[in-house]
């Protein structure tokens, strides 16, 4: 491309046959850079005057590019841009709700020409070309008054009046994608791609559904009211991580989303794929957008939150896809109930199934569960699931202003007694023996006969097991990656408070991962003693005791240690116990002997160890 060339624009109308929703407008537009054509253009790349694009500028040129911005083949010039402004249309009469468009700083607008080739860049890289067609002032009064200036209701606003934006670009764009892009774009999918899996799957009734980071048991119920009616979801997610929604940190949120989607959710029934900030707004403009974008990805309805989620009205929003579908918005949209708590049916419910009167009835909004995490209280279940709601007070506290001193503020009361007094009265040390092993390893076992042992020989000692403790403390925890880490943060702080104590915690866990068991030993601290038990895992399927690995090989368990899911053995553990190569008897005797060298062991005890153990073996 030189200065004033069309060459290297390039984009195809795809001829579709899937049987699916014909994309808005009844085409998808892609713009890519050719393969062959990419080392002729990056040879050509210096001689063009060079752009600096935002992230979200990038996605707004992934979008344009991949046919999900169709008919758009570029950013809006000013005739454009002031219709979407002014009336929620395209030049061409089309409905469309918010601004694709393509700022510049005032020192490159200074050497831009109309009919001038540029180079559009992203942290240094080289992401596409843009043929200009216009440049003209950004109407940021306009934007804010429709918009809202804050980042939470449309960040870009903000972003630019930052940078001091003054000016737009206007004109057709193609995108290059280099081997660094292809590794950033494997996070989405493309409208065409997403297509040709709606027809290998056979689905016919693909659904989009208007929620942002989903985490609350309304949100849930939503999400499962969606999927009962379609064969499978797309769920486009904010492609932006810091910005605060009602006081709730977006990035928080999405982990809790990804809690929820894990554990609760069909994850072969739900399609994710990232989207700009500004779809998720609540008007009718971000309403209308999101179902376009939604279209042009083949589905075939989308899901509206309830008549007090809108910014504007259902009949304003009616309208207004109501005139797009004469300029081939066939999308069919599905307003949604407002879901809350009902105490009398014990879960759940819209106004459509509840057959209570509204005084037993809970909805909390954003306001009210930023207020109570800001405060330290915990969200009730009715809220969200314990695991889910943990993870959101989790993140609040890690993100919480220090100079905000509305937050909530813990002062644990330092006892008077030491724990060298503690350990002095019990006359031994404590600590914590972590035995970490395949299930069916013998951990359990050894610790059991261990334990008493030691409590025959006058120790203050606790066993803790990690099925007893699942059938009290974490009985309300799953087994997704996250349910099992918190299983065993709980596990280390109750290891923790038993050592305050001056006992001797012999806690048996799978732990199967190095970080989570790093993270064991931090919360501990001082007297944390790691333990291999290890075995082969013939040995341990062969053993068996409860029956999980054959449950396991038959896909009954998913994510089972050593089976479908990875064992982390210690590389350097404090001790280690081969219980394929070695009997109990011997695996208790090196125990004793390490409890002895790590000092645990009381001063009057240790001598008539074996006298002891030998009337506990036959007792």
């Amino acid at each position: 491309m030189t200065g004033h060339s069309k060459q290297a624009l390039y984009a195809t109308t795809l001829q579709l046959d899937d049987a699916l929703i014909a994309p808005y407008g009844g085409a998808l537009v892609q713009s890519f850079v050719p393969r062959q054509d990419q080392q002729d253009l990056h040879a050509r790349l210096p001689q063009l005057k060079r752009i600096d694009i935002s992230a979200r500028e990038l996605i707004d040129l992934e979008l344009i590019a991949s046919g999900a911005y169709s008919p758009l083949t570029g950013f809006m010039d000013r005739h454009t841009y002031a219709s979407v402004l002014e009336s929620t249309i395209l030049p061409n009469g089309m409905p469309w709700g918010l601004p694709v468009t393509l700022a510049a700083a005032d020192e490159a607008v200074d050497s831009l020409s109309v009919g001038q080739g540029v180079a559009l860049y992203h942290d240094n890289e080289a992401v596409g070309v843009m043929l200009i067609a216009d440049i003209f002032p950004w109407d940021a009064e306009s934007e804010t008054r429709i918009f809202g200036e804050t980042e939470e209701q449309f960040p870009q606003i903000a972003e630019r009046k930052a940078r001091k934006i003054r000016h737009l670009l206007g004109g057709v764009v193609s995108m290059l994608i280099s081997r660094a892009a292809e590794q950033r774009l494997n996070r989405h999918q493309w409208p065409n791609d997403l297509r040709n899996l709606h027809v290998q799957k056979q689905w016919n009734k693909i659904a989009a559904i208007h929620l942002q980071n989903p985490w609350q048991r309304s949100d849930e119920y939503l999400l499962k009211c969606a999927l009962e009616a379609s064969d499978a979801l797309l769920l486009h997610s904010s492609t932006e991580t810091a910005r605060a929604q009602g006081g709730l940190l977006s990035s928080v949120l999405k982990g809790a989303s990804r809690l929820l989607l894990e554990n609760y959710i069909p994850s072969n029934r739900v399609l994710e794929n990232p989207a700009p900030e500004g779809f998720f707004h609540s008007s009718s403009r971000a309403i209308l957008q999101h179902a376009i974008f939604s279209q042009n990805y083949g589905c075939e309805s989308i899901f509206l939150p309830a008549q007090g989620a809108l910014a504007g009205s259902q009949q304003e929003l009616t309208n207004l896809f109501a005139e797009a579908r004469k300029h081939g918005l066939t999308i069919r949209h599905v307003f949604l109930d407002q879901p809350f708590h009902c105490d009398l049916c014990g879960g759940i419910a819209t106004e459509k199934s509840c057959p209570h009167s509204a005084a037993g009835r809970t909805i909390f909004s954003v306001a009210d569960i930023a207020a109570q995490l800001k405060h330290g209280k915990s969200l009730p279940p009715t809220v969200a699931r314990p695991d889910v709601a943990r993870a959101v007070a989790r993140g609040m506290a890690n993100k919480t202003d220090p100079g905000d001193v509305t937050g909530k503020f813990l002062y644990p009361h330092a006892s008077e007694v030491s724990r060298d007094l503690v350990e002095s009265l019990a006359g031994h040390k404590a600590g914590v023996l972590w035995m970490t092993g395949l299930s069916g390893s013998g951990k359990s076992t050894i610790a059991q006969r261990v334990g008493r042992e030691l409590i025959l020989s006058g120790h203050r000692v606790y066993v803790l097991d990690g099925d007893t403790l699942r059938t009290g403390l974490n009985s309300d925890l799953g087994f997704g990656e996250e349910a099992r880490r918190e299983n065993l943060r709980r596990a280390a702080e109750v290891s923790k408070v038993l050592v305050d104590a001056g006992l001797i915690v012999i806690a048996s866990f799978i732990s199967p991962f190095s970080a989570e068991r790093q993270m064991v030993r931090k919360i501990v601290g001082a007297g944390f003693h790691e333990v291999y038990v290890e075995a082969t895992l013939d040995t341990c399927e062969e053993r068996d005791p409860k029956g999980l690995y054959k449950r396991a090989r038959a896909g009954v368990i998913p994510n089972f240690t050593g089976i479908s899911s990875p064992y982390e053995a210690p590389e350097l553990p404090d001790l280690r116990l081969n219980t394929s190569q070695l009997s109990l008897d011997e695996c208790v005797g090196q125990f004793h002997e390490f409890i002895a060298q790590a000092g645990l062991s009381r001063a009057d005890g240790h001598g008539h160890r074996h006298a002891v153990r030998n009337e506990a073996v036959n007792a």
